[in-house]
């Protein structure tokens, strides 16, 4: 299945114009920001306990701070989170474009579910796996190869998911104690995350980076011995 197929020229130039640059992505470039609060009120409703991935005091700080502006990491991961809440849930977002009279915005779910994938590829940008990854880059991945699952993408949950694996096994997320000179997170403090450093200094332990690469390498533990056989 495509990623993306619009229907006509007009809307061909239109998309890459959306995405021409990393300037013009944005929380927004999902759907409009009302909208966007509400998702991810249900985000937090409906997939946190089941995938308690991020911690939510301190993404919802960043959040309302508008750290999509400044950080494509944030809006990777924000755009991520949208779409496996309408991968699971695809009514909750139809109820709340059509309360807004925006129901024309996205034609079906898996418009939207297509949308924040599109946006959080090109938050990402083409050499990602080349800077300095945290485990925030593992939870976008996870969530990518979540929503690519529900909607029946087998060989794109397979590659997203072992991407998460890798990531979390590279920051050392599976070892008991702190992974050494690795830094396993580089957003903003508002997002649970200080700064590292390979100078061999002792670091200040971040709980919440510790606990989400925890989380999220058992998760993808216990959750491929299911997931997998299924797609064969």
């Amino acid at each position: 299945m495509p990623l993306y197929s619009p229907s006509s020229p007009n809307n061909v130039a239109a998309t890459l114009a959306s995405f021409s640059s990393h300037a013009v992505l944005n929380a927004e470039s999902i759907c409009p920001f009302s909208t966007l609060e509400l998702l991810i009120d249900d985000f937090f409703t409906y997939i946190h306990p089941l995938a308690p991935l991020p911690h939510e005091p301190s993404f919802r700080a960043a959040f309302q701070a508008r750290e999509d502006l400044k950080n494509p990491s944030f809006l990777a991961l924000l755009a991520s989170m949208v779409g496996v809440l309408v991968a699971s849930f695809p009514r909750r977002p139809r109820l709340h474009l059509k309360a807004q009279r925006r129901e024309h915005l996205f034609p079906s779910s898996i418009s939207l579910v297509d949308r924040c994938h599109k946006v959080a590829v090109e938050a990402r940008g083409a050499g990602y796996l080349d800077r300095e990854l945290t485990v925030y880059d593992a939870v976008t991945s996870y969530f990518l190869g979540l929503a690519a699952a529900y909607t029946l993408r087998w060989k794109q949950c397979r590659l997203y998911f072992g991407e998460t694996l890798n990531i979390s096994r590279l920051l050392g997320a599976h070892k008991a104690k702190d992974a050494g000179y690795l830094s396993v997170g580089s957003l903003p403090t508002t997002f649970g995350a200080e700064g590292g450093g390979y100078d061999g200094q002792p670091q200040q332990v971040d709980c919440i980076r510790q606990e989400i690469g925890r989380r999220v390498f058992w998760i993808m533990i216990v959750g491929v011995r299911y997931v997998f056989p299924l797609s064969n």
